[in-house]
């Protein structure tokens, strides 16, 4: 799965292409995770196609701006540290036969991108919460990414159930990226 990542945030500095790099190990950890144990809801060639032509947009923002979104989106009006947007986990069809060439320039760069999800990250949450929790802001900001891509993807922690099931394929996704928890 492509990822198109963002920093829309100025308060903190981040180093972009470790995160980037962080986000495709650990995408490569999804990948692996769902592909040998399919949720019943997304059937193995759709992972399979996901994974494969899929895009994933992550934003990292401010607290202000994620805010303004949960607030938007979800009538909460208090910043939290990720937002995941699922958009269209079944491949659409090409777009290539529909759009006539000279059409074709004004898209971005692939006019057949296929967008799974998008997540938003507020990283001065990450860096909070990575305070509050003992460990560093890159993998609490690794954990973000997987809690949302998992989000994306349709796992939801709503009953007890749910929860183990989604936080079980987190730790699993992270240890895969070596991104293992400080006892």
């Amino acid at each position: 799965m492509k990822i198109a990542f963002h920093n829309r945030q100025r308060k903190l500095e981040l180093d972009s292409e470790e995160l980037l790099a962080d986000y495709a190990a650990l995408t490569e950890g999804l990948s692996e995770n769902l592909l040998k144990r399919p949720p019943s809801w997304l059937p193995k060639k759709d992972l399979q196609a996901i994974f494969a032509r899929g895009s994933l947009s992550v934003a990292i923002v401010s607290d202000r701006t994620i805010r303004q979104i949960n607030k938007e989106w979800r009538s909460i009006n208090k910043a939290t540290d990720v937002l995941s947007f699922p958009l269209e986990l079944v491949e659409p069809p090409s777009l290539a036969f529909d759009v006539p060439p000279e059409m074709a320039e004004m898209l971005e760069d692939d006019p057949n991108q296929w967008i799974v999800g998008e997540i938003i990250i507020s990283a001065e949450k990450a860096v909070a919460q990575a305070e509050q929790y003992g460990h560093s802001a890159r993998r609490e900001m690794a954990f973000l990414f997987v809690h949302g891509c998992l989000h994306v993807l349709g796992f939801d922690h709503m009953s007890k159930a749910e929860e183990k099931e989604m936080f079980g394929r987190q730790t699993e996704i992270l240890t895969l990226a070596g991104f293992k928890r400080d006892p």
